[in-house]
C-alpha cells in the first residue's frame, strides 16, 4: 500500500504542475489598420512584424485594399511591408504547351521592406496603425 500512495502523491503533483503550466496565459496584442502608398490604399500585398530582440516569432497579415488585421506577441518590432507588382509572363519551359508565371518585382521602395526603417511598440491590446508609404 505505501507504494499505491507514493504514486497516487506522485501523480497529484504531475497533475498540479501541467495545470499550472497550461494556465500561463500568453498576452497578445491585435493591430489593426491601413497602408498607403503615394496617397491610395495599397491594392495588395504582406505586412510583416518581427521582433526587436529576437524573443518572439515574427507575425505577418496580408494586406487587402489597404487594410490589415494581425494578432502578435506584444514588443518593440521592426515592420517590413511587400507589394509584388506583375511586369510580364515567362514560360516555365521552351516548350509550345509550357504552362506560365508571372514575373514580378517590388512595387515598394526598399526603406519599407529589404531596408526597412519602420517600426512599431505593440501592446497587449488591440491598436490601430497607419502606414502612409510614398515613392519619393
Amino acid at each position: 500500500m505505501k507504494t499505491t500512495g507514493a504514486l497516487y502523491f506522485s501523480l497529484c503533483w504531475a497533475l498540479i504542475g501541467f495545470l499550472l503550466g497550461c494556465s500561463a496565459d500568453v498576452k497578445q496584442g491585435t493591430v489593426s489598420g491601413t497602408v498607403t502608398f503615394d496617397g491610395q490604399p495599397l491594392k495588395s500585398g504582406t505586412i510583416r512584424f518581427d521582433s526587436s530582440d529576437g524573443r518572439t516569432a515574427a507575425a505577418d497579415a496580408s494586406i487587402v485594399d489597404g487594410k490589415f488585421n494581425v494578432k502578435l506577441s506584444p514588443g518593440d518590432k521592426r515592420v517590413t511591408i511587400t507589394s509584388p507588382k506583375v511586369i510580364g509572363k515567362k514560360k516555365m519551359y521552351d516548350t509550345p504547351d509550357s504552362p506560365v508565371y508571372d514575373v514580378t518585382e517590388e512595387l515598394l521602395p526598399k526603406r519599407y521592406n529589404a531596408q526597412s526603417t519602420l517600426s512599431m511598440t505593440v501592446t497587449a491590446a488591440s491598436q490601430e496603425k497607419e502606414f502612409s508609404l510614398t515613392s519619393k
